[in-house]
């Protein structure tokens, strides 16, 4: 049996634009979760897509929501992200993270009909090491955001188990590319370079795994054609495997950007929490999903420079 309808949340998100895009292109009916307090899409159908109103937070909204459009499958993006969290921002977002994906398993649970939960996790979850991360290697969670994220996978296993609704989980590696959100790392860099302000910077001795988006797009629409799975929860690493410093990083924006601009490192303390190196072992990935990183980093950086540039031009002229 093949999927047909897609339900996505978080689709007005920096993955979720691109998501929805790709899987209207490859033909897939797709509908989409949005909050009317933050999102321009109106409840309808638009662009190809049958928008629904309503809080991950809320079960009725996601019950009446998965209901009315009754899809195949179901991909959860939407999230509450901090790498530091304030105290303020433990409710908002264990409610969001945690019970949220829970909500959502419930409705895909009682409407009956959906044949596939993919959750989005990170690879934040994985006790930090010196060598490519496997699904199978120790997780201790390296933030709160992580902490959450692992209480989500743990539902996700519970809603398999016990329910036999087949779950899959992408273990996404830092992420960038057009329309990332600008206090992120790569656009307030490029930002500032194109303003010939110097960035902060912290000495950027870090070493990440950077994963341009198209290709965690290629990743989602892989677990769509690959299903059914053997197990009733699967998981995946989506990375590249070749980690690079956030020092190279900065340099080759700069050097794209074609600017002379000093770069302060050390200008900026590291976190309590900073993540020195990560890394994907992506076999499980290759070998199950047939999925591969088609973007390398220097046209990744190339194409999201291009991006943000146009952005940030247009952003002045409003």
């Amino acid at each position: 049996m093949t999927i047909k309808k897609i339900f996505v949340t978080g689709a007005t998100g920096f993955i979720g634009r691109h998501l929805v895009r790709r899987l209207i292109s490859e033909g897939y009916d797709v509908g989409a979760l949005v909050r009317s307090a933050s999102s321009s899409k109106p409840a309808g159908t638009t662009d190809g897509v049958s928008y629904f109103t309503g809080d991950i937070r809320n079960y009725d909204d996601l019950s009446s929501a998965v209901s009315a459009f009754r899809p195949d499958a179901i991909i959860h993006l939407v999230t509450y992200y901090a790498v530091m969290h304030r105290a303020d921002e433990i409710g908002v977002m264990t409610d969001t993270n945690v019970r949220g994906t829970i909500n959502l398993l419930e409705a895909a649970k009682e409407t009956g009909g959906v044949r596939l939960f993919v959750n989005t996790s990170s690879c934040a979850v994985y006790e930090e090491k010196k060598h490519r991360l496997r699904e199978d290697d120790t997780i201790r969670p390296q933030n709160m955001y992580a902490l959450t994220k692992i209480q989500a996978e743990e539902a996700c296993s519970y809603y398999a188990g016990t329910f036999h609704l087949p779950c899959v989980t992408l273990r996404v590696f830092p992420p960038f590319g057009p329309g990332d959100h600008e206090r992120r790392l790569i656009p307030y860099v490029i930002e500032s370079i194109l303003k010939n302000t110097p960035p902060n910077l912290t000495t950027g001795k870090q070493e990440w795994d950077f994963v341009y988006v198209d290709d965690i797009v290629n990743a989602y629409v892989a677990v769509l054609k690959s299903y059914p799975f053997r197990n009733d929860h699967a998981i995946f690493n989506i990375g590249t495997g070749n980690p690079v410093s956030i020092r190279s990083v900065v340099e080759k924006i700069r050097e794209n950007i074609g600017s002379d601009i000093n770069l302060p490192w050390g200008s900026v303390a590291h976190r309590p929490n900073e993540v020195w190196y990560n890394s994907a072992d992506i076999t499980k990935a290759k070998d199950e999903l047939h999925w591969t990183p088609q973007r390398g980093l220097d046209e990744g950086i190339r194409m999201t420079v291009a991006w943000f540039r146009d952005f940030f031009q247009q952003k002045d002229l409003r």
